[in-house]
C-alpha cells in the first residue's frame, strides 16, 4: 500500500477522483463509447476552434444559476437546463481526452463545477418551495463531504468498493418534479443523504485504518 508521503509526491500514480471501484469499472467503457460515438462530432468542432475543456466545465455554473431563477415559474425549462448541464459534464471530459488536455487540475475543476451546479440545483428547488430547506441544507453539506471522502479514500489507495450517488437517488425525483409536477423531492433528498452518509462512514473507517 502506498504511504501518504508517496501519495503526496506522486499525485498521478493512482486515482484520486471521487469514484468507487464499481463506478470506475462502469464509467470506463461508457466514457470510451460516448467519446467515440455520442460526443465525437461536437468534440471535433470544439477541438478545431480551440475551445478549452475547462471552459466547457465552467458553463455548468451559469446554467445552475439560471436554473435557480427558472425552476419556479418555468420548471420544464429548468429540466432542459439540467439536462444541458449533465451533457456538458460528459462533454468536457471527452474534449479533454481527445485534445490531449486532460490533467489533474482539469479533473479537479470539473468536479468543482459539478459540485457548484449540483448545490445550485438543490438550492433552487428549495427556494421555489418544492423541497424542504432543512433537507436541502443537509444535502448541501453532505454532498461535498461524501465526494471528499471518496477522493481521500482513492488518494490513500483504499477505494470504496461501491457508493450510491445522487444521480441514482435524487435525480429521478428531480425529473419527476420538473416535468410532471410530482413532488417527492424530500424523499429523494433523504434517500441521498442516507446513502451518502453510509458511504462516508465506510470511507472514514477505511481511512482510519491506513492513516494511523
Amino acid at each position: 500500500m502506498r504511504s501518504p508521503t508517496t501519495a503526496a509526491s506522486d499525485p498521478h500514480s493512482f486515482n484520486a477522483d471521487s469514484y468507487s471501484l464499481l463506478e470506475r469499472r462502469v464509467l470506463g467503457p461508457v466514457r470510451e463509447l460516448s467519446g467515440r460515438y455520442f460526443f465525437r462530432p461536437l468534440v471535433l468542432v470544439l477541438a478545431r476552434v480551440g475551445v478549452s475543456p475547462n471552459g466547457v466545465s465552467a458553463l455548468q455554473i451559469p446554467l445552475g444559476l439560471i436554473f435557480v431563477w427558472t425552476v419556479g415559474p418555468y420548471p420544464r425549462l429548468a429540466f432542459l437546463l439540467m439536462i444541458a448541464a449533465i451533457f456538458l459534464d460528459g462533454l468536457d471530459g471527452a474534449l479533454a481526452r481527445h485534445s490531449g488536455r486532460a490533467s489533474a487540475f482539469g479533473a479537479l475543476w470539473d468536479q468543482f463545477c459539478d459540485h457548484l451546479r449540483e448545490i445550485l440545483v438543490v438550492a433552487g428547488l428549495a427556494w421555489a418551495g418544492a423541497a424542504s430547506g432543512l433537507w436541502a441544507t443537509l444535502y448541501a453539506f453532505t454532498y461535498p463531504t461524501f465526494n471528499l471522502t471518496l477522493a481521500l479514500a482513492n488518494r490513500y489507495d483504499t477505494p470504496l468498493p461501491w457508493a450510491i450517488k445522487s444521480y441514482l437517488t435524487l435525480y429521478p425525483f428531480i425529473f419527476l418534479y420538473l416535468w410532471w409536477g410530482i413532488d417527492w423531492l424530500n424523499v429523494g433528498l433523504i434517500l441521498s443523504i442516507l446513502a451518502m452518509g453510509l458511504a462516508i462512514a465506510q470511507g472514514l473507517y477505511r481511512l482510519r485504518r491506513v492513516m494511523q
